[in-house]
């Protein structure tokens, strides 16, 4: 068997990519990067050993050669010149599925998010659901769509680290939107994740969506709690929120943009019931992996 993960040196990609390592001993697995981001791994012998320069917005993909799994790990966050939400999500998905005959007509797996869907009035989301709806009408394709991925230093966790410091300029006081603190987040472990992209590389004739989320929801008061130095959490009312975030956004450019504030408007919750049946247990929590990330 031969398993090939686009994206295998980002954040996600190279948990994924060591736990194929590790549970296909006897397979051939391949990491892609673009050549320019390889750098970022070649101390880790494993990795290194187990990459392939690859970009498949420039290259041709008969550089891959005959695939059995093709697994994308490939997404942004975050839109930048080089890179848009159209280009990373629907334009790679139109590439998988145009040259899938060339590399032997692969089980696809497509890592995606939770909430991706239309009408959707966030672009990550809606571009994410416009890629998963075009691979979804052709055979033998899972998409996978987690909550937020606890991996040391993820998004979230940086942001929540911001904040830390924020607040020990602020005496302990945090003023956080009133609309946001009652979001609910169902954040999911990198180790379930990566095994159910495992399981899921032999269970073939498993398709559709699979949503994943962890053993813990909260609430976004609860884990700005879980800040050690947030001694009071203030409300602010929407309008008031809305005026001051061009002001906060330039002061500073690490803690919310327009999109993430979108995201973080809406629920995030998974219906973990087919993940646990794949894995055969139930899903970790995670109440551990913040108290580390926030010490």
């Amino acid at each position: 068997m031969r398993i090939v993960v686009l994206g295998g040196n980002g954040q996600l990609g190279t948990r994924v990519l060591k736990h194929l390592l590790q549970d296909y001993p006897q397979a051939q697995v391949l990491g892609c990067a673009r050549a320019e981001s390889m750098a970022s791994v070649k101390e880790d012998r494993l990795l290194s050993q187990h990459l392939l320069s690859f970009d498949p917005f420039k290259e041709s993909w008969g550089k891959l050669g005959r695939v059995d799994v093709l697994v994308n790990c490939i997404g942004i966050i975050r839109e930048t010149a080089a890179l848009d939400f159209e280009q990373a999500h629907i334009g790679l998905a139109q590439l998988m599925l145009q040259h899938r005959e060339l590399l032997g007509n692969p089980r696809i797996i497509q890592l995606s998010a939770l909430g991706a869907a239309l009408p959707c009035p966030s672009r990550f989301l809606s571009t994410k659901a416009q890629a998963d709806s075009a691979l979804l009408k052709h055979p033998n394709v899972v998409v996978v769509r987690p909550s937020i991925v606890c991996t040391p230093n993820t998004m979230l966790s940086r942001k929540l680290q911001v904040l830390k410091k924020l607040c020990r300029l602020s005496f302990g006081v945090l003023p956080f939107p009133e609309r946001l603190l009652k979001t609910k987040l169902q954040p999911v472990m990198m180790e379930d994740l990566a095994a159910l992209i495992s399981r899921l590389c032999l269970q073939s004739p498993y398709r559709g969506v699979v949503e994943v989320g962890g053993a813990d929801v909260y609430a976004l008061r609860q884990l700005l709690a879980l800040v050690p130095t947030c001694q009071k959490i203030v409300p602010v009312p929407q309008a008031l929120f809305e005026a001051l975030l061009p002001v906060v956004t330039t002061l500073f450019p690490a803690l919310l943009d327009r999109e993430q504030q979108v995201l973080l408007q809406q629920d995030n919750l998974a219906d973990s019931s087919e993940s646990e049946r794949i894995l055969g247990r139930k899903m970790a929590g995670t109440g551990a992996f913040w108290r580390r990330e926030l010490e």
